[in-house]
């Protein structure tokens, strides 16, 4: 498993070959557009393809398939994020920024013992914002959605995320640029 962060700002001005492009990506917007040209140039180096040759199918979801590799990609405000594995895989980042209720947002993605230790450390900013990535990163895992975060529990513990057995998945924290959160799902090896 593996992963890479880009500064989207900073990519504007490296000359992304968005002539990899299909027409549909074409009419993305500027910032997806770029993040679709990257995304093709590392799967064309890691599958030995040429980037426009590549076919992206889209699961129920929206989420990004291509055959031969396993791949997700989140971003959030300036940074972009690529992870890849040989088995399914889901990436999130997010950036802290203020959010007037916590409170009302953390039971949609929290299960009732996270939700109880949140509450219990007094709601802070940091530990919402990584369990808001471990949530999302194990919705996009399993080619889901947010609204079914709820399915995926999971408890926080200081850096280390504990699923409930037999747990199938693991999950790694990392802090992409200070003021951000990130969280890995991956399958882990039969």
């Amino acid at each position: 498993m593996d992963y890479l962060c880009y500064s989207i700002s900073e990519l504007t001005h490296s000359g992304i070959d968005e002539s990899v492009l299909t027409e549909e990506e074409k009419a993305f917007s500027p910032q997806r557009r770029m993040a679709r040209a990257l995304l093709r140039a590392e799967l064309a180096r890691r599958l030995h393809l040429p980037a426009d040759k590549i076919i992206i199918t889209l699961n129920e979801h929206g989420k990004p398939l291509v055959n031969g590799i396993c791949f997700n990609l989140s971003h959030s405000a300036d940074l972009l994020c690529l992870a890849f594995h040989h088995a399914d895989i889901g990436v999130d980042i997010q950036q802290e920024r203020k959010l007037r209720s916590l409170h009302h947002l953390a039971p949609r993605i929290m299960c009732e013992q996270q939700l109880e230790h949140f509450r219990k450390n007094g709601e802070n900013a940091a530990e919402f914002f990584s369990c808001w990535s471990i949530a999302e990163a194990l919705v996009k895992l399993h080619g889901s959605t947010i609204w079914q975060a709820l399915d995926y529990p999971f408890i926080l513990h200081a850096n280390r995320v504990e699923l409930p057995p037999p747990a199938q998945t693991e999950v790694e924290l990392f802090t992409p640029r200070p003021g951000y959160y990130g969280a890995v799902a991956y399958r882990k090896p039969s």
